[in-house]
């Protein structure tokens, strides 16, 4: 496979974090969709003294958690499609990249972050940030498992670092090194897992 243009990466970027975003956003439609049904059906039955105040409770704490989600969702999916702005001189912050990152890959990747997110700008452009946090996740994800992907950030005076855990062991490649010097920063590879460190400041 020949080596794909920055504008190509982007593009392969865009679709495969908002294709998985898109599909959990049905999900959570549906299950208001199939909520409002059965408060429908329970107001139905408030006329025969059968209303069960648990089971209205139950529904609507689901809906509300549901809208929560959803929100969520659409919060980084509108970062995602505001990345670009800053331009390719950045500045980005790396933390609010991870978090968008493994929230909206969520359903393929099983990312949970471990460990407070700092808040940290850097000089380094925005999408091959976002395209770097999404190809380490995938090299340390298991997706056909559904195994947990744990990841954990670290701020450390100038400092960032991010570590990836993988299930078995990770290839640290060299296109993975090279998008990471571009963007300052530097790939180590222990184990079974893949850390990026970057220097901000």
């Amino acid at each position: 496979m020949s080596p794909q243009t920055p504008d190509q990466e982007t593009t392969a970027l865009m679709g495969a974090v908002t294709a998985p975003a898109t599909h959990d956003l049905m999900n959570v439609l549906a299950i208001i969709n199939e909520h409002a049904g059965l408060l429908s059906d329970l107001l139905h039955l408030k006329g025969n003294g059968d209303l069960s105040p648990e089971q209205l409770g139950k529904s609507i704490a689901a809906i509300e958690t549901q809208v929560a989600r959803g929100r969520g969702l659409l919060s980084h999916l509108n970062r995602l499609a505001h990345a670009p702005d800053p331009g390719p001189l950045g500045p980005t912050d790396a933390g609010i990249a991870l978090e968008e990152i493994v929230a909206l890959t969520q359903r393929h990747f099983h990312g949970r972050i471990t460990a407070p997110v700092p808040s940290v700008s850097m000089p380094c452009e925005p999408v091959k940030l976002r395209l770097l946090l999404f190809r380490l996740l995938e090299a340390a994800s298991h997706p056909a498992q559904a195994q947990e992907t744990p990841v954990t950030p670290e701020l450390t005076g100038a400092t960032f670092s991010i570590t990836f855990q993988g299930h078995g062991p990770v290839d640290l490649s060299e296109p993975l090194c090279s998008l990471a010097q571009g963007l300052g920063g530097t790939l180590t590879c222990h184990h079974h897992s893949l850390c990026l460190t970057l220097t901000h400041g």
